[in-house]
């Protein structure tokens, strides 16, 4: 595994932390359940960059966190939009 990837999964795991941190603060159940979801997508995506040729896989965990992450029944917690530019951005690299 290279320096990139390994920072890609660091990403991936502080977002993951973000999501989970907001859903338990969340004060209405939906948004707790759209945090933790997008936070297990988070998870998943990590856990799949560290396997080789999953690049498919990850875009689709990516874009159910990013989908779960910022949309509208994530609350006042929501992740700003575009975050998971920031985890391909390595990738790319």
């Amino acid at each position: 595994m290279n320096a990139l990837t390994e920072a890609a999964i660091s990403e991936a795991r502080h977002y993951a932390t973000i999501a989970r941190s907001r859903a338990a603060r969340a004060e209405q159940e939906l948004h707790r359940l759209t945090l933790s979801a997008a936070a297990m997508a988070l998870d998943s995506v990590a856990r799949l960059l560290g396997r080789p040729g999953r690049e498919a896989a990850v875009l689709d965990a990516l874009d159910i966190a990013e989908n779960y992450a910022t949309c509208h029944d994530a609350g006042p917690g929501a992740l700003p939009g575009g975050f998971s530019l920031a985890v391909l951005d390595y990738l790319t690299a």
